[in-house]
């Protein structure tokens, strides 16, 4: 079998090189949940369900938000949302995950355009400040 590359050493080893150093997704953490949960789309239970997660579900874990309750941005397959940090086994490295912000609108635009729900984004940018109500779930009306 004949290698196009094999009488070009120097652009072989190039291209090793550069997919050495194309960085991880986001350079997560490996974790997995301790029991069956909901994956939300942002740090608190008011936040629409994005999944539900399995038992021991491996996760990559990108970050936490540091609040009253810590909650982790996390991936499971496709699904991308966030759980809180006392669901994941933590493992040192989840411990030691770096703290991130949250905003509703960038996060939302990002992971959640397809969904239901991304059309009542303007009622959830008054999330985190004092006196937010969150919107109804879909499908009901108090």
């Amino acid at each position: 079998m004949n290698c196009p590359l094999a009488d070009r050493p120097l652009i072989a080893a190039l291209l090793v090189a550069a997919c050495l150093a194309w960085p991880a997704p986001a350079s997560a953490q490996l974790d997995t949940t301790r029991s069956a949960l909901t994956l939300r789309a942002g740090p608190d239970h008011a936040f629409p369900q994005v999944t539900r997660l399995t038992s021991g579900a491996n996760v990559h874990v990108f970050g936490c938000v540091e609040g009253p309750q810590r909650w982790c941005d996390i991936q499971s397959g496709r699904a991308r949302g966030f759980v809180p940090a006392s669901e994941l086994s933590q493992s040192t490295r989840v411990r030691n995950a770096p703290a991130i912000a949250f905003s509703v609108a960038e996060y939302w635009q990002a992971h959640y355009r397809r969904r239901a729900w991304f059309a009542s984004l303007d009622r959830w940018q008054g999330w985190g400040t004092p006196g937010f109500v969150p919107p109804a779930p879909a499908g009901r009306t108090s």
